[in-house]
């Protein structure tokens, strides 16, 4: 999968994953969030694919009033390099 198809598919499912209240109030993106989008792209995809691609796209894709939890922050940080 391309970063392309795989930037389109975080821009259509992560406002689905920041509204399900079942995840959290959407003010905090969290390991569950994270681990909801992965599946659910995976599955959209038709593949699988490592989650550390997912943390590095997702990095400029949260909205500005979402905060990062403190554990995928540093997680995200490490995928950067």
């Amino acid at each position: 999968m391309s970063t392309v198809e795989l930037d389109a598919l975080i821009d259509r499912l992560l406002p689905r994953v920041l509204a399900d209240r079942d995840l959290g109030d959407g003010r905090v993106f969290t390991r569950l969030h994270l681990q909801h989008l992965w599946a659910l792209s995976c599955l959209y995809a038709g593949q699988c694919y490592d989650e550390s691609l997912l943390i590095s796209r997702l990095t400029g894709r949260l909205p500005r009033h979402v905060a990062l939890s403190h554990d995928l922050s540093a997680a995200m940080v490490a995928a950067q390099r």
